[in-house]
């Protein structure tokens, strides 16, 4: 009997511990032996953030973007590796772009540049940063920017522009042209190559 009355003893007083430590932990006052208990710090204050004017409304890594004529035919679409919405200026602003110029619904000019940005009002789409575009015949446009004016629906490449075809390149300060190539208007410091 006596072993018994002991060993309930001895789980009483280990029961009786466990149970004081965990409340000391529950309640976050973890005194020393002989310190009265600390009250817990009190969680920080949470500050709202916001978003710094230099900073992106919305950044999206990987994605695609497409612009469709009022009869819903595809006018181009530009794939980035970020995309980011600025808001304030109601523009879309696309890094490490690619892409095609579509008429009449079908891919016409296929381009690569550094950056992009689409104007959300106006539905223009500007290449910049050193812009490539190679047509389905094989012609090639190089330019510092291109610029897609939904309106008129025309390409206008301007800076160090070179359009190169077999037999043939044109260097020029501006081109206006059809998204096809088709009907090209040079101008400023046109410069004709014809080679055999």
């Amino acid at each position: 009997m006596k072993r018994i009355w002991i060993a309930s003893l001895i789980i009483a007083l280990v029961a009786g511990g466990f149970i004081g430590l965990n409340w000391a932990r529950w309640r976050g006052e973890r005194a020393a032996p002989g310190e009265p208990p600390q009250a817990s710090a009190p969680p920080a204050a949470s500050q709202p953030t916001q978003a710094q004017p230099e900073e992106p409304f919305l950044q999206i890594e990987g994605t695609r973007l497409s612009g469709t004529d009022p009869q819903g035919r595809r006018m181009w679409d530009i794939r980035a590796t970020t995309l980011e919405v600025d808001r304030d200026r109601q523009r879309i602003i696309m890094m490490a772009v690619t892409g095609q110029f579509y008429s009449g619904g079908k891919p016409q000019l296929g381009f690569s540049a550094p950056a992009a940005v689409f104007d959300i009002s106006s539905k223009d789409v500007e290449l910049s940063g050193g812009v490539v575009a190679r047509s389905q015949d094989g012609r090639t446009l190089r330019a510092a920017r291109v610029r897609f004016d939904a309106s008129q629906r025309t390409l206008i490449a301007s800076g160090d522009v070179v359009l190169t075809q077999p037999g043939m390149s044109i260097r020029a300060d501006e081109l206006r042209t059809d998204t096809a190539l088709e009907h090209p208007k040079f101008s400023g410091n046109i410069v004709v190559r014809v080679s055999e």
